[in-house]
């Protein structure tokens, strides 16, 4: 059971009831999600604007934001992300054994994604900076990885970002991974329900 249950539209102040919509269009399967942070007109209007922006504007490939995503959150275990956000990787054609690599994704001691042959080279640095993401502020800071070693691999995956991606996509390629994050532990310690319509997918 959620500790803040979703509000409601009528409840809202009505200058976002035009957000409040256009989330029930775009995003209806996360609406346990929306609805929960419209509990605060100042965070539904700059994270959701901001979400529907991006859909609509950014150069970001939507498979590629989807892609870092379910990464980020197979690692954190955030089951509301991975079982949202998994069937909308595969809508953009990656098979049932692309995904079982995705969402058995683990935290290791090896600061780098092991790049998998089921992916391209573009799809394998995506997921290669989600994980370091993850990586670097969670394993290695409570093992106390050598900042060398951090700064190696920031260093190694932002040169290899730089050949394929311009400024504006690495820069939300990792606003979007970061905020992934803060949306998996949001998740967990508000323990919000997955939709009666979202099949969960780990346990």
């Amino acid at each position: 059971m959620p500790f803040l249950h979703p509000n409601s539209r009528d409840k809202i102040p009505e200058h976002l009831h035009r957000l409040w919509d256009a989330c029930e269009e775009n995003y209806p399967q996360f609406k346990n999600l929306w609805a929960t942070m419209a509990h605060s007109p100042i965070i539904f209007r700059h994270i959701w604007g901001e979400l529907l922006e991006l859909k609509r504007s950014s150069p970001v490939e939507a498979k590629h934001f989807e892609l870092a995503i379910v990464i980020a959150s197979a690692l954190t275990a955030c089951n509301y992300c991975v079982s949202h956000h998994s069937p909308r990787v595969a809508s953009h054609g990656y098979t049932v054994e692309q995904l079982n690599v995705l969402d058995q994704t683990k935290l290791t001691s090896k600061p780098e994604w092991i790049y998998s042959s089921l992916f391209s080279e573009i799809d394998n640095l995506v997921m290669d900076l989600s994980y370091h993401l993850v990586w670097s502020g969670t394993y290695g800071q409570a093992h106390k990885v050598p900042q060398r070693i951090i700064y190696e691999n920031k260093k190694r995956i932002f040169q290899s970002l730089e050949k394929f991606f311009g400024k504006q996509q690495i820069e939300e390629l990792v606003w979007r991974i970061t905020q992934c994050v803060a949306f998996n532990w949001h998740n967990d310690f508000l323990e919000i329900d997955i939709e009666e319509e979202v099949v969960p997918l780990l346990e």
